[in-house]
């Protein structure tokens, strides 16, 4: 990680991100299985065939490297101790598959101006833009991968506490960034050298 003018330059990982405590991870779903589970929402939403396979395939990637379990379109509850949110290729920000109102852009729990969320919010993209990983539980190691450079963040968990600043680390385990305490954020981030994210101690 790199710190530029004072400014961490961080980011997001990948598209796959895996929570340590769910050791080997899940099997995804069969895509027909998810396909028939959730056809009703793609239908609300008025995707395609086309929308609608490549966002499984979106989701069934997250679902093989970290576990956890789908339980809309687009998104996958990580046990309780975390959620992703796949959006749609080429989207800006993820929908709301779960309420049976896909045109609707889902709520970010980081940005809605309430505060105190108690949620460090990984963004895929710049500008807090694309799939988003919302983490709340400490002391747990929240795996990125292959996102690449770009990203963003937003620390919104309890304000001005010192053991709510996320730490980010690279492969071999050292720390590279220790986010200010929230409410602190990144609209520019690079996740290229950040392998996973501690939210909280």
């Amino acid at each position: 990680m790199t710190v530029t003018k004072g400014r961490a330059v961080v980011a997001a990982a990948g598209g796959l991100l895996m929570v340590l405590t769910s050791m080997g991870g899940a099997e995804a779903a069969p895509a027909a299985s998810a396909a028939s589970r959730f056809a009703p929402q793609a239908a609300s939403a008025h995707l395609t065939a086309a929308q609608t396979s490549a966002l499984q395939t979106e989701v069934d990637g997250y679902l093989k490297t970290m576990g956890g379990t789908q339980v809309a379109l687009n998104k996958i509850d990580l046990d309780g101790k975390g959620e992703v949110l796949v959006a749609l290729p080429g989207e800006a920000h993820p929908h709301d598959f779960a309420s049976g109102d896909g045109n609707r852009v889902a709520a970010d729990p980081c940005t809605t101006g309430t505060g105190a969320s108690g949620n460090f919010c990984a963004y895929q993209r710049d500008s807090y833009q694309g799939t988003r990983i919302d983490m709340w539980q400490c002391d747990t190691r929240y795996y990125v991968s292959t996102w690449g450079s770009g990203g963003s963040w937003i620390n919104d968990q309890t304000r001005n506490q010192e053991s709510r600043r996320a730490r980010m680390y690279n492969p071999s385990g050292t720390l590279i960034y220790t986010t200010p305490v929230a409410y602190s954020s990144d609209p520019h981030g690079d996740w290229n050298p950040v392998r996973y994210v501690i939210p909280c101690h």
